[in-house]
């Protein structure tokens, strides 16, 4: 648990890193069927709160 605080923004960083390359890929390819199994990965991960599919920034009012 210790190592999991001590690098909480290595991890978050790491996961904002592979949502970006992931939905680059995605929007890439030619099929529909990725798609909806990214959007449904991203409705998870907003859920969680770890990003934010709108792009906004958590606490930062608009």
């Amino acid at each position: 648990m210790e190592w999991i605080t001590t690098h909480w923004d290595d991890i978050l960083a790491l996961i904002g890193g592979v949502v970006v390359v992931v939905s680059t890929v995605v929007k890439l390819t030619a099929t529909d069927k990725d798609d909806t199994v990214w959007a449904k990965i991203l409705a998870v991960l907003a859920a969680l709160s770890l990003v934010n599919p709108d792009g906004s920034v958590v606490g930062k009012s608009k």
